[in-house]
């Protein structure tokens, strides 16, 4: 179960954005979302639904190195790709895999599908999105319990 949140989480990281209202500059999302590869950064559970991590996937180590290093590519069509980072969680597997994005909801949302992420997908809720950052989430029920998982990205 741990392994399937840390899944979760870390395929929310790379799947969505938002741009901060800081940003002095007039790129759009998709252009700020498709500026290039992002890399995880941190992520993990928002229990008491604050908006901040509560549980840190990644210094837990609930976090697998093979998935810590994948990277996500938007592409402006609306296509995006997959790497699987120098260490794959199997070797069997592809090393990049695609998908499929839209933002909706006056992209404050992001939807994924395909093979984005170990094949996680959906509707995922646009935090921040900055030339630097974006940060996602997901309400979703861990062991019973409401939560927000919360992933944040970088280039």
């Amino acid at each position: 179960m741990k392994y399937f949140i840390l899944t979760i989480s870390i395929c929310f990281a790379f799947l969505s954005c938002k741009k901060d209202d800081s940003s002095s500059n007039n790129q759009t999302k998709t252009d700020l979302i498709t500026s290039g590869s992002w890399k995880y950064e941190s992520g993990g559970a928002d229990i008491d639904k604050n908006g901040s991590i509560d549980v840190d996937l990644g210094s837990t180590g609930q976090a697998p190195a093979c998935l810590l290093d994948n990277s996500a590519t938007f592409n402006v069509n609306g296509t995006g790709i997959n790497d699987e980072g120098a260490t794959k969680c199997d070797n069997a597997l592809p090393q990049t895999t695609t998908f499929t994005w839209a933002f909706t909801n006056n992209e404050t949302a992001i939807n994924i599908a395909g093979s984005a992420f170990a094949g996680i997908s959906g509707q995922f809720k646009v935090v921040t999105l900055t030339d630097t950052k974006f940060t996602i989430s997901k309400d979703t029920t861990i062991s019973s319990f409401p939560a927000t998982l919360i992933v944040n990205l970088k280039h």
